[in-house]
């Protein structure tokens, strides 16, 4: 048997730091991971101006920027209208101080590090920072005492079994998460509606920044990635996603030209360098997120739809949020159950807005004329811009308007004529039945 501090289950975006930070409190932390780095996964893996602030306080945002471009603005079009902004650094200092009490180290721009770079980075940062990580290996059980959790019994990548023991046990395993179903982590809310995902990578690409499209029920992503690649990326709604599977490929680059033809024509130039990825559904929940000698973090906590791409900043937060506590409990200051209910309150009410927001918008209806006429008010303001991006960018909190002190705009008659059963925005554009009149 072997005694550490603390256990983490899941070496990735959310395990890794939440392993650092401790260990760099002085506590003794192993880290158990049952894969092998580097290894890739499905991700949209774009990390906003917030995200790129927790891995510089982290300490591993040089090492990243070192193979991965960064920007500044990025664009939102939606149905035709251009908003193009960034994220005020100013806002991000606020949001740190709002929940961890300083702004030490804040950025204001985004890059797109991929998984398999990212992950082993992060790895990597909590080997040099004395945690004791043990890849391939997995977490046959639990060591529980007085019905409290205190210990995992794994299995090594050379099938020697071993059992360890600590007062404190993390899942950060995923949203499918093992160590969640062997606690009995319930789903306190479930969300079902989401959006299906395709990408792949593509070279030859001339276009800097992130760029997004949204037209009807359809959405698609573009940005510069490492090794001078971009990721290509339409989505839609789940319900749609067994028909566009059918010819997914062509049904790829149909969606681009329905929704962003200019970026289309960039993509049929280019040349795609790796196999198209997917996600069909991702049902977002919330988790039950901690408990007797046990917690969660990250997706393994909660999780929601991919099309703000906000995962990775939240799993970043988590660890930098729980570590925190975590100490208190270690070092005498609060008891587990004080401390644990201070983390799940913080956690929650930093981010309950806006996972209600991912939630509504992961169910990809289309826009009305009275959403697009906000829009259309923003667009005129380049303050209300970056104030809008700050909001997506999950920064500044959408009760704080984007349009507040704005005057008053009479829309164009475009706006005010937008029909979305009119113009067919309801309709299943993939189903057989309706392929034919597509292509025509």
């Amino acid at each position: 048997m072997e005694n550490f501090d603390v256990i983490v289950v899941g070496g990735s975006v959310s395990g890794s730091p939440t392993a650092t930070w401790l260990a760099r409190k002085g506590h003794r932390v192993l880290l158990v991971e049952k894969a092998a780095f580097p290894r890739d996964t499905n991700s949209t893996h774009f990390v906003w101006p917030r995200g790129m602030s927790y891995l510089n306080r982290l300490g591993v945002a040089d090492t990243l920027l070192a193979r991965t471009p960064s920007f500044t603005n990025l664009e939102v079009s939606i149905e035709g209208i251009s908003l193009r902004g960034h994220v005020p650094i100013e806002d991000v200092r606020k949001r740190f101080i709002k929940l961890h009490g300083d702004a030490n180290g804040v950025l204001g721009f985004y890059a797109g590090p991929r998984r398999f770079f990212l992950d082993q980075v992060l790895l990597d940062e909590a080997r040099k920072s004395g945690v004791d990580v043990r890849e391939q290996t997995k977490v046959e059980s639990l060591v529980m005492e007085s019905g409290q959790v205190v210990g995992v019994r794994c299995v090594a990548s050379d099938n020697r079994a071993f059992e360890a023991h600590a007062p404190v046990v993390i899942g950060a395993d995923g949203r499918i998460s093992s160590f969640a179903d062997m606690v009995g982590s319930k789903k306190t809310l479930v969300r079902e509606k989401s959006t299906f995902a395709y990408y792949s990578y593509y070279s030859g690409i001339q276009k800097p920044e992130l760029v997004i499209h949204k037209k009807g029920r359809f959405g698609t992503a573009i940005f510069p990635t490492m090794d001078d690649r971009h990721l290509v990326l339409v989505y839609g709604p789940t319900a749609w996603w067994g028909d566009f599977s059918r010819d997914a490929e062509a049904n790829f680059l149909r969606t681009y030209e329905f929704v962003a033809p200019d970026v289309a024509a960039l993509v049929r130039r280019g040349r795609r360098v790796e196999d198209f990825k997917a996600m069909g559904r991702m049902v977002a929940f919330h988790r039950e997120n901690w408990g007797a000698g046990w917690a969660l973090v990250g997706d393994a906590c909660s999780f929601k739809d991919q099309w703000t791409a906000m995962g990775i900043t939240h799993a970043l937060r988590d660890a930098e949020l729980i570590s925190g506590h975590v100490d208190d409990v270690l070092r005498g200051r609060a008891n587990w159950e004080q401390a644990m209910s201070a983390y799940s309150h913080a956690r929650m009410e930093d981010y309950e807005d806006y996972w209600g927001f991912v939630c509504d918008g992961a169910e990809m209806a289309p826009y009305t004329s009275a959403q697009l006429e906000f829009f259309d008010a923003v667009s005129r303001d380049q303050g209300a811009i970056n104030k809008f991006m700050a909001q997506v960018g999950d920064t500044v909190s959408f009760k704080d308007a984007a349009t507040a002190g704005l005057p008053p705009v009479k829309p164009p008659p475009h706006i005010l004529r937008h029909d979305p059963q009119f113009l067919g925005y309801h309709d299943n554009i993939f189903a057989i039945n309706q392929n034919e009149a597509l292509a025509a």
